[in-house]
């Protein structure tokens, strides 16, 4: 019988689950959030404003997806060439390729890029060049729960958030309660993670049903936890999630072929 593996991811799920398939992996698709940028328009476009009327001395790219999202934006309410005008003068430091990518996309200069890919390394960065009274742009990613614009204020920025958009927990829980349900029953091999709000929301989601001991037990037993990155593993910790599996390479390809090696050595 095939080995099941359960993809939590929202976005490039379905990239993961061909890739798992081609190995000869059963899936189970279970988005733990949702990308949701609608909520956010106004004060996105608000925020915008205010960094055109004020340049930054900085701006954080925090995510490609986010960066590419924001122009798009922008360039619905005809202010992307305004925007990209404001920020072409700014220290632009990216947190990861992706971020630094989009940057590089839109004609503008790179000046710093995170080796660890963690928005904290991006703050401790900046707090150690000096950003004491500088006007600071921060684009924000899904998860409300950052530390980096408190390290900022605190160094004596002037912080500019720009919200982009917003995870939520799925609109249909029932492929989630089914995941939770596999990791009880011993049914579920593994479980991928791409990013650390669906980890948090999964464990949510356990404790309004009662279960999170168990869940646990089961993630930290029988069941592999397989994360994209350090930055998602750490988050995994914070749950109580003691070892999970981080490819050497923070890549989606690189976490599948380590879902196919560790599911292979236990078939083994």
């Amino acid at each position: 019988m095939a080995q099941i593996v359960g993809v939590t991811a929202d976005r490039r799920g379905d990239d993961q689950e061909v890739l798992l398939r081609r190995l000869g992996l059963d899936v189970l698709r279970a988005p733990m959030l949702r990308t949701v940028d609608a909520p956010v328009a106004a004060d996105l476009e608000a925020a915008t404003r205010r960094l055109i009327e004020r340049p930054p001395d900085v701006l954080v790219a925090n995510t490609g997806f986010g960066i590419r999202l924001w122009w798009q934006h922008a360039a619905g309410w005809g202010l992307d060439q305004a925007l990209t005008e404001a920020v072409s003068g700014a220290r632009i430091a990216a947190r990861g390729p992706k971020a630094a990518g989009a940057v590089r996309s839109l004609g503008l200069p790179l000046w710093w890029r995170s080796p660890t890919e963690q928005l904290d390394s991006v703050a401790d960065h900046l707090v150690a060049a000096g950003v004491a009274g500088q006007r600071v742009a921060l684009q924000l990613h899904g998860d409300d729960r950052q530390t980096a614009g408190a390290k900022l204020v605190a160094a004596g920025a002037d912080l500019e958030e720009v919200p982009v958009y917003r995870w939520q927990l799925p609109a249909d829980g029932g492929p989630a309660a089914e995941l939770i349900r596999r990791c009880l029953d011993g049914t579920l091999d593994a479980v991928t993670f791409t990013a650390g709000p669906a980890v948090r929301n999964l464990l949510d989601l356990a404790d309004a049903s009662g279960v999170t001991v168990p869940l646990l037990e089961a993630l930290n037993g029988p069941v592999a936890v397989v994360c994209v990155g350090p930055v998602c593993a750490a988050v995994a910790r914070e749950e109580g999630i003691t070892d999970p599996l981080v490819p050497e390479h923070w890549r989606l390809g690189s976490m599948v072929n380590l879902v196919g090696e560790v599911l292979s050595a236990r078939r083994g």
